[in-house]
């Protein structure tokens, strides 16, 4: 891919819109990841400092420049304010993405993430041609896998020991949706739906 990814708005929804990063938005990716609850299964610590999130922004963006991977901005068409995030780490030889997300607390439990997902996950398989998308979720993180199991993922299994952070290896489920799959989840839903 040579051209810059274009931004990315909800179609089918009036609450979202999703747009790459900017260095505009270190102070809202600060105050969600500061949050211990948001950072309760991420394999970082909650930050501290905003330094930390410009690093973060900064390393993000500079992933969307260099076309491995994107993130972005999850804005609340409400009040245009930034209230989580989402995107893909990309290997485009094996039209692979993997999946990250996190979403500010007070907004939890209202289907904002599950729209803002299949979004990107469409994104992914219209505008990049990726056949994959995985994710990986701590053990204990049942929320982020019902959310992608009710998007259609497949748990594949667990992967022992796959990463070290916070000082202790840890366990993470493998969970996998295949753009065949997601054609056939599609229009399964699409039948049932004509078929009321």
């Amino acid at each position: 891919m040579t051209a810059p990814f274009p931004n990315l708005h909800l179609p089918a929804t009036a609450r979202l819109q999703l747009r790459p990063l900017d260095v505009s938005d270190a102070q809202r990716i600060f105050e969600i990841w500061s949050d211990p609850e948001v950072m309760r299964f991420y394999d970082v610590a909650p930050l501290t400092r905003f330094e930390q999130a410009e690093h973060v922004v900064a390393r993000l963006m500079q992933d969307t420049a260099e076309q491995t991977g994107i993130r972005w901005a999850i804005v609340s068409t409400n009040d245009g304010c930034v209230i989580g995030t989402c995107g893909f780490r990309l290997n485009f030889a094996f039209r692979s993405a993997s999946l990250g997300f996190e979403l500010e607390r007070r907004y939890w439990r209202q289907g904002l993430m599950r729209e803002a997902l299949d979004a990107a996950i469409t994104y992914a398989y219209d505008q990049l041609a990726m056949n994959r998308v995985q994710a990986t979720t701590d053990l204990d993180n049942h929320a982020s896998a019902g959310l992608l199991a009710s998007l259609g993922f497949v748990e594949e299994g667990v992967m022992r020991q796959w990463g070290y952070w916070k000082d202790a290896f840890h366990d993470v489920r493998l969970l996998s949706l295949i753009k065949s799959d997601r054609r056939e989840c599609c229009q399964s839903a699409q039948t049932s739906t004509n078929g009321r």
